[in-house]
């Protein structure tokens, strides 16, 4: 049995593909839908190199600059298969 994708169907939609910027970076990270999203947010600081500071201290927005939860499952958001999410340093963090 084929594993297809298909519109409306929240069957086979077992991967998210995120574009995560990261300071204006973009990196793409693929992420099972039971993982929550700070599993995410992990990979695309690993990615990026943006390692000085601990994960917790970026925060994760989506288009319309809304702060999602970090602990809730990435399934959980009804993001669909491609989703672009932004991470920042929350306010009073100092980079470096």
């Amino acid at each position: 049995m084929k594993n297809e994708k298909k519109a409306g169907s929240d069957q086979g939609a077992d991967f998210v593909e995120f574009t995560m910027v990261v300071n204006g970076q973009p990196v793409v990270i693929k992420a099972v839908e039971q993982q929550p999203l700070h599993v995410v947010r992990q990979k695309a600081l690993e990615e990026t190199k943006n390692l000085a500071q601990p994960p917790e201290n970026w925060e994760i927005k989506n288009e319309a600059g809304e702060l999602l939860d970090a602990d809730t499952k990435v399934g959980e958001f009804g993001f669909g298969n491609e989703v672009t999410l932004f991470l920042s340093l929350k306010a009073g963090v100092a980079g470096g």
